[in-house]
């Protein structure tokens, strides 16, 4: 099925081995597009796609303009950061940025977006896998490779919803309102395009679109999500069929500090808002419905992704699908490759990788792993510091997160094509480090790994942690 108010059917993405890239061209190719790609890397994901009948090079000048119609590219590759998008401006052909393509492809549908600084990978997973399951056939977009659609991050089905991963570091998850809308949580991170944290709040109540029909779903007991309500209730007043969906624990809709603004919330929507409420424990998640209690079981330690698979299975609840079938699914949840990714075993050691790279997800991981080891083992923690800015903006929350860890390893910053900044190394977050059992590594593989391995006992786990190439040490480690 080809897009009507796109110039042709055949597509260059520059970039197209990155995580979000790689699941469009997944999702064109369904649709019958003939698609080009650049990427100057060649990984297991190019190699996919060019299986799959992508045509893929390393050399933007390889490309024939007149086998092009359009180019699509990302926020990482724009005419100030990459000579790449001049050379293909010079081309002469419509530009698209990834949103703008994701947008057209799903507002066909209706559909499920996902928002949040964390967990809104995981949680589109979830909402995708509830669907397949229950034969919606729905198309999805994951910023990440999943089992559930054979290594792929997106698809085109022949159903009527669509689920897909909106994207806020950008600003352009406001480029399209979906049915169903989800927010995970709000954290003060990508504050280098919004400037501060209140805009980046507004954002957020944009994306949540109370002026316009559809339903909310947000993880209320997120602080960030909460003067994002704070705002929300401020706002005009919202349209006559919008629904928002409050899921928070018992203490928060007792805590006296938020009942004002509940209060606020109640008189502007009357019954349209919906209080949800759930208690953890024993890696369990426990909500009622209408006089029922459900119970909520996931092959993944945290409580993190127990919340996540709260709102899933509302959103499933408000397509129409039945709550026990939901978590029945969801008590098989195949994951996402770097969200707790399980690389192997090797002399009774665990070795894991995980995409987590702000000091939210940092300590969210590390305190979930550090639980599901305490009976078996250590966690020992290597982590690889991502851009720059990052570091430069974060050096003291990155610290902080990282003190949770008892046994410590830290590798140089992962550029992600940044240029250094003066006097900004992973050393700027050691010296923040309430944990004085760290050590700070070359980044050399082999010689990195000797002095990780003197303190690995079996029944240990060995977490690679960052969103830059980490994960090579653990498979190194693996295969020597």
């Amino acid at each position: 099925m080809i897009i009507e108010d796109l110039p042709g059917n055949q597509v260059l993405l520059l970039g197209i081995g990155g995580s979000g890239m790689s699941s469009l061209a997944h999702i064109l190719l369904d649709l019958g597009y003939l698609v080009f790609g650049y990427d100057k890397k060649e990984s297991d994901v190019t190699l996919f796609l060019k299986e799959r009948g992508a045509k893929i090079q390393k050399d933007i000048s390889g490309f024939d303009p007149a086998s092009i119609d359009f180019v699509v590219f990302s926020s990482a590759i724009n005419d100030e950061t990459n000579g790449i998008f001049r050379n293909v401006k010079d081309l002469g052909k419509p530009l698209f940025h990834r949103s703008q393509i994701l947008h057209k492809v799903f507002g066909r549908l209706s559909s499920i977006s996902v928002a949040g600084s964390h967990g809104k990978t995981s949680t589109t997973a979830m909402v995708s896998q509830i669907l397949e399951k229950t034969g919606k056939d729905p198309s999805i977009m994951i910023g990440g490779d999943t089992d559930l659609l054979g290594k792929k991050g997106g698809k085109a089905g022949k159903g009527d919803w669509g689920v897909y991963e909106s994207d806020e570091s950008d600003g352009t998850f406001l480029g399209h309102t979906a049915a169903i809308r989800i927010a995970t949580n709000v954290d003060n991170d990508h504050l280098d395009y919004y400037g501060d944290e209140k805009t980046l709040q507004e954002a957020f109540v944009k994306y949540l679109a109370p002026e316009t029909k559809g339903s909310a779903i947000v993880q209320a007991h997120d602080q960030g999500i909460l003067k994002v309500l704070k705002l929300l209730s401020k706002t005009n007043v919202p349209h006559p069929e919008f629904h928002l969906w409050l899921l928070g624990n018992e203490e928060l809709f007792q805590n006296s500090e938020q009942k004002n603004l509940f209060s606020d919330l109640k008189a502007k929507l009357g019954d349209r808002v919906h209080f949800i409420h759930y208690k953890v424990e024993e890696e369990r998640l426990f909500f009622d419905f209408e006089r029922e209690r459900y119970e909520v079981k996931l092959p993944f330690s945290g409580t993190h992704y127990l919340r996540n698979s709260l709102c899933a299975i509302f959103a499933a609840f408000l397509v129409g699908l039945d709550f026990r079938e939901s978590v029945k699914i969801l008590s098989s949840y195949v994951g996402v490759k770097r969200r707790q990714e399980t690389l192997g075993i090797k002399n009774s050691i665990t070795v894991m990788d995980d995409y987590g790279h702000h000091p939210t997800e940092i300590r969210t991981v590390i305190e979930s792993l550090k639980e599901s080891y305490r009976n078996k083992g250590k966690l020992v923690v290597l982590f690889q510091p991502h851009r720059f800015t990052r570091t430069e903006i974060l050096q003291k929350e990155l610290a902080e997160a990282l003190s949770h860890s008892e046994n410590l390893f830290l590798l140089p910053i992962y550029s992600a094509g940044e240029k250094e900044i003066s006097g900004i190394s992973t050393a700027t977050i050691a010296n923040h480090l309430t944990n004085k059992n760290h050590t700070l590594l070359s980044g050399i593989i082999d010689e990195d790994l000797k002095e990780i391995e003197i303190v690995l006992e079996p029944g240990d786990c060995f977490l690679c942690l960052g969103a830059g190439n980490v994960r090579l040490w653990g498979e190194t480690f693996l295969k020597t």
